[in-house]
């Protein structure tokens, strides 16, 4: 399989032992050493956590880094998935400068992080051949069968970004919440409304306001991602 988005390297290979806390899990390396390994990734992986899982690191090679290994993946069954959000805005920004992002194909980034007089922050501003568009990404990490959820916790900033999008729709422009999905065994999405029922009236305002939902999965190998695929969103 060509990959779209090779992971930066170096990589090595471990075994998942535990999740400590929300920011780390505690690793076995192939010498056998133990370590406590950055995790970039609130969500709570209760699908794929297992222990003797295989895992990727990134090796930072920095010894004065307090973490110098950070969780880039895992596998689980015969699929791997990706656990590092920061990549998550990486693919997104290739799949734009390449005008291959399914739904944005014709988009070209104008600025990264535009915010509103209040400060809240999204991810890009696109401007297309007849508009322009802002742009927030999130990370889908909760799965259910074949079909992954957001969120698996309480947002108040995805609160404020909702409102921003809806702004920006109201003003004339194009607005997009894309959910960013790092594994291949997912062939739907949906948003997870039992878990925070404020978040869940603020995302139907805004889809009702005329914000466009946007879900694009990568497949993931030991190596890297596939080409972007996006996804049907469930009602």
């Amino acid at each position: 399989m060509k990959l779209f988005y090779p992971f930066p390297g170096p990589q090595v290979k471990a075994l998942f032992l535990c999740r400590p806390q929300r920011f780390l899990v505690e690793a076995r390396l192939e010498d056998g050493a133990r370590t406590l390994v950055y995790c970039a990734n609130p969500g709570s992986f209760k699908d794929c956590l297992t222990p003797g899982s295989p895992i990727l690191l990134w090796d930072s090679q920095d010894a004065t880094r307090k973490r110098r290994y950070t969780l880039r993946a895992i596998k689980h069954g015969h699929h791997w998935i990706g656990t590092d959000t920061h990549l998550a805005n990486r693919l997104v920004e290739k799949a734009l400068l390449e005008h291959c992002l399914p739904g944005l194909e014709g988009y070209d980034i104008l600025t990264k992080e535009p915010r509103d007089i209040k400060g809240t922050r999204l991810d890009f501003h696109l401007a297309g051949p007849e508009d322009q568009c802002f742009l927030e990404v999130k990370s889908a990490t909760v799965v259910s069968g074949t079909c992954a959820r957001y969120p698996d916790s309480k947002t108040l900033r995805t609160l404020a970004q909702l409102r921003f999008l809806a702004g920006k729709v109201k003003a004339g422009h194009r607005a997009v919440l894309l959910f960013l999905i790092q594994r291949g065994d997912v062939d739907s999405f949906a948003f997870n409304r039992d878990c925070d029922p404020a978040l869940t009236r603020a995302f139907e305002r805004a889809r009702s306001a005329g914000v466009e939902v946007l879900v694009i999965k990568h497949k993931v190998t030991a190596s890297g991602f596939s080409n972007p695929v996006r996804i049907i969103v469930r009602s």
